[in-house]
């Protein structure tokens, strides 16, 4: 791992955050702390409302045992709560597994994955033997692909088109 400066506090860190539109800025944990602190009680005094800290999605199946194969395939961890309903987590995503019952059928969900690399994810999910169709450009500046799962829940992904330099 390359070392860097914190530009906030000037110290070495071991583990650092670069900010996407200036890569030469560098911030370690624990002063990327003290801002998002400082961010939520800001929020706070002018009357903010709760902040959502992270959204899980949950996605009807016909056969956990089969999502949860499926899951692994492409790359997420699984862990189960029971027979009925696992979880498939990969980095801070954790996607719910949830057994289809007869007021719900399964698919017909949709997550949407912002990625550094989609032309790697698509690559990677290939080699799992999976279908993906694209990525392609689109005319919003993102390389967009996506990938549905045996019971039809969609997968869409997407990078930033990169720049010439």
């Amino acid at each position: 791992m390359t070392s860097a400066r914190c530009s906030c506090c000037g110290q070495t860190p071991e583990q650092f955050v670069q900010l996407l539109s200036q890569r030469d800025v560098v911030i370690c944990y624990k002063c990327l702390d003290w801002l998002v602190t400082k961010r939520d009680r800001k929020i706070a005094a002018n009357g903010g409302a709760v902040r959502v800290v992270s959204v899980e999605p949950v996605f009807a199946v016909t056969d956990v045992t089969r999502a949860v194969d499926h899951y692994q395939r492409l790359g997420f961890k699984t862990s189960h709560h029971d027979e009925t309903y696992a979880f498939a987590h990969r980095d801070d995503l954790t996607i719910h597994l949830a057994l289809a019952d007869g007021s719900q059928s399964a698919g017909g969900g949709a997550l949407y994955l912002h990625v550094d690399d989609a032309d790697q994810l698509a690559d990677d999910w290939r080699k799992a033997g999976v279908h993906v169709a694209g990525p392609q450009d689109s005319d919003d500046g993102k390389r967009e692909g996506w990938h549905a799962d045996p019971d039809g829940n969609k997968i869409r992904f997407g990078s930033p088109l990169r720049r010439d330099s």
